[in-house]
């Protein structure tokens, strides 16, 4: 059995790398796990996906800003709690708080793209916000982002507390846009089919991109599985050969104990028939023997 801590170890590094060198880093850590003897962790290295840029942005900004991150989580604990009292003041207030919060991330996740050297659509930073706020109305979607593995963009698509779920769009996602150096053209406000479009087929363009790779590391796979199973025959066409051999040395060595008990059992046979003439001659010679002596006499 694999060792859970090294498969989350591997998990957290491969998740914090850019996603053009994941395919590669993975197929690395696979192959590692592989020649190490473990193949269960090896499979369960391989299955991971590759994360969109969106996913990416939010993993990276996890690692970069754990207190924001919890800070954020906290609020959607406060407000869990407001709207259990049903304080309509305290729900405005930390509603207004966590909007604040998802601005400010959204906006640092432009700036370490920046960092990074990437340039970010407006769409992809207002999944990113749509994301973060995702993880405070769904458990799942939070352990998510809590542990850095997002892969694609999160929305919340459940029938929990609509003061959880509803993620306002950052204000100035313009402004945010312009100052990171994104390139993509906001699409008009007022098309909001053709924003959708727009999602749809960048959400497309990642996912054939991500097939693609995916098919190139399974092609990898299926060519290194050829090779093992070349070598696993060459080995067993060896084993078989020398056991072939051994069989029939075994065989040799079988007959040639049958003759050594024949040859043994005769020469017993023999030996116990001399022992008995000994045995006679001996009698004979102490009679002439008492016969000699009393004529001596």
């Amino acid at each position: 059995m694999s060792d859970p801590l090294a498969f989350d170890d591997i998990a957290d590094s491969l998740y914090s790398v850019d996603p053009s060198q994941f395919v590669a880093a993975r197929k690395d850590a696979a192959a590692l796990a592989k020649d190490s003897g473990d193949r269960a962790l090896s499979k369960s290295i391989a299955a991971l996906r590759k994360p969109t840029v969106v996913g990416w942005l939010v993993n990276h900004l996890v690692r970069e800003e754990p207190d924001d991150i919890a800070d954020l989580f906290d609020l959607g604990d406060g407000l869990r709690e407001a709207q259990r009292k049903s304080d309509t003041t305290e729900l405005r207030s930390l509603s207004a708080a966590r909007q604040k919060a998802i601005r400010s991330l959204t906006s640092r996740a432009a700036e370490l793209a920046r960092a990074q050297g990437k340039t970010v659509s407006e769409d992809a930073l207002r999944e990113v916000g749509q994301t973060l706020g995702a993880a405070l109305a769904d458990p799942e979607i939070a352990e998510r982002v809590r542990s850095g593995r997002v892969i694609i963009a999160e929305s919340y698509s459940g029938f929990g507390p609509a003061i959880l779920s509803l993620v306002p769009e950052p204000d100035g996602a313009q402004d945010i846009s312009a100052s990171e150096g994104i390139s993509d053209e906001e699409p008009p406000a007022n098309d909001p089919a053709r924003n959708e479009a727009r999602r749809a087929l960048a959400t497309a363009r990642d996912a054939l991109t991500e097939a693609r790779e995916d098919e190139a590391s399974a092609r990898d796979s299926a060519e290194s599985a050829d090779s093992d199973l070349d070598t696993a025959q060459s080995t067993l066409a060896k084993a078989k050969e020398r056991l072939t051999r051994l069989r029939a040395e075994l065989h040799a060595a079988e007959e040639e104990e049958a003759d050594a008990r024949k040859t043994e059992t005769a020469a017993a046979r023999e030996a116990r028939r001399l022992h008995r003439v000994l045995i006679d001659a001996e009698d004979r010679t102490t009679e002439l023997q008492r016969a000699f002596d009393e004529l001596a006499h």
